[in-house]
This record gives structure tokens, sequence and C-alpha cells, in this order.
């Protein structure tokens, strides 16, 4: 560690290496010119969607306080063509729950679309949703 050398070369004190790594741990300086340790896991990629309704995206948000009607979080769907955004409130994030809004509020009035573009959260990873989201593909 050029630290620890260059702070021996001047200086002379005990427990002087472990003070000097807790100092460089600690320094907002040191951390800044360092940068993040974590590294991306992938870089963000171009979709090609030719036509609106085609790809839409899908996630949830909260969990959020409760509101008057009883619904926690907010499911947001987004077309990728046009960006169009929809946002409704659910009671919970269970798959079934899920699966029967986007069918009442997206599929009902705009179509299935040829893909759906999910986050790989626990709520779209049951066996229901993995069943809906490949309803349709021959």
């Amino acid at each position: 560690m050029k630290t620890v050398s260059k702070t021996r070369e001047r200086f002379y004190w005990d427990r002087h290496r472990v003070n000097v790594e807790k100092w460089c741990r600690e320094c907002h300086a040191c951390k800044a010119q360092k940068g993040p340790k974590t590294k991306t896991k992938g870089h963000l990629q171009r979709f090609n969607v030719d036509a609106p309704f085609e790809r839409m995206a899908l996630d949830i948000l909260g969990p959020f306080p409760v509101s008057t009607k009883g619904n926690r979080y907010v499911l947001v769907l987004m077309d990728c063509f046009t960006k169009w955004p929809e946002a409704i409130p659910i009671p919970d994030q269970v798959a079934l729950t899920v699966a029967e809004e986007l069918v009442r509020s997206w599929i009902s009035c705009y179509g299935v679309p040829m893909i759906l573009h999910l986050d790989k959260g626990t709520n779209f990873n049951s066996a229901l949703f993995s069943n809906f989201a490949s309803f349709g593909k021959s």
C-alpha cells in the first residue's frame, strides 16, 4: 500500500499500518478518487421496436403507505415504442393480482403485446406469471 510506505518513511507509531488502512477506508477524498467497488452487471441495450404495443415493460413500485382503497403497490406498464406509461394501484404484488390487473387495464384495451420486458423480481418468477408471459407464443 503506497500510503503506508510513504508515511512509514517519515513517521513511526504503534499500530501504524492498521491506523493508515483505517484512515484510507474512511477518507472521503480517497473513496471519491477510487470510485465504486461494484461493477455494473451489464450495459444498457437498445430495443428494436417497430410498432406501438409490440414490446411492453412492466415493473412494480412500493410498498407505499396504504391508500384509502387498500392499495400499497403500483404496477407500472409502459409501451416501449410510444413510451406511453400507465400506473395502476394494486393491494399486493402476488402474481395473480399482477396478471389480473395486466389483463384488465392493458390487454383488454390495447391487445396482447408480442414481448413482455420484466425484471427478475420474485413476483414475476412464479409459475403462473411464466405461463401468462408465454401465452400466445407458438
